[in-house]
């Protein structure tokens, strides 16, 4: 729509920045497998934590490649000149804190579902529903878990089959020593400020 691009102009105009944000020193990459080891595991934790993987909001040229493929792919009931740079104004506001990816996903649903270009609270109600796919920060996180999920039952069965020592315990984490205590495997010892195994108590039979 020839109102659109109109307005387009001026928002590409005056909202471009040609400032750069000062980069952080980042962390190396770690493989994003399954760790082997405990130091493995700390190392993927460190960098994930250091991730953001929040979705950065689109630019205002990005949102007006949207909105000028809608007005070009989807007609619209009103024409003028006036009413299309309003309209443009309140498009670019209110999508404004949506990521390029979210509005594309909008833009390919409009294209698909609409005969018309859709109203605000279409646009509103389809970004929002956008997922994106899961991030390395995710699946890094998801990674660690695993690892020490899988570590903590190791260390439940090695109490539950006697094959555990007091090395053992001293050495996992407290949380895990504290869910032991619960589940009945190990003790605390006032004196000694330590948890310890709980061995059965064994009873003789009568001859």
């Amino acid at each position: 729509m020839e109102t659109i691009g109109k307005a387009a102009l001026t928002v590409i105009a005056g909202g471009m920045d040609s400032s750069t944000p000062a980069s952080k020193p980042q962390l190396a990459k770690p493989p994003i497998r399954l760790p082997e080891t405990v130091e493995e595991a700390k190392a993927l934790r460190i960098w994930a934590d250091t991730q953001d993987d929040r979705q950065t909001p689109a630019s205002p040229l990005q949102i007006t490649k949207h909105l000028t493929y809608l007005a070009t792919t989807l007609p619209s009931k009103t024409q003028d000149d006036t009413s299309g740079k309003m309209r443009f104004a309140v498009y670019s506001s209110i999508l404004a804190e949506y990521s390029n990816e979210a509005l594309a996903y909008m833009a390919r649903r409009a294209c698909e579902e609409l005969d018309w270009f859709p109203s605000p609270r279409w646009c509103l109600e389809t970004a929002g529903k956008y997922r994106p796919p899961v991030s390395e920060k995710e699946q890094a996180l998801a990674l660690c878990h695993r690892f020490f999920q899988g570590k903590f039952e190791d260390f439940i069965f090695a109490l539950t089959h006697g094959t555990a020592d007091q090395d053992m315990v001293d050495s996992t984490p407290l949380q895990w020593r504290k869910i032991a205590m619960e589940r009945g495997y190990l003790r605390w010892i006032q004196e000694r400020e330590q948890y310890v195994i709980r061995r059965p108590v064994l009873v003789e039979t009568p001859a």
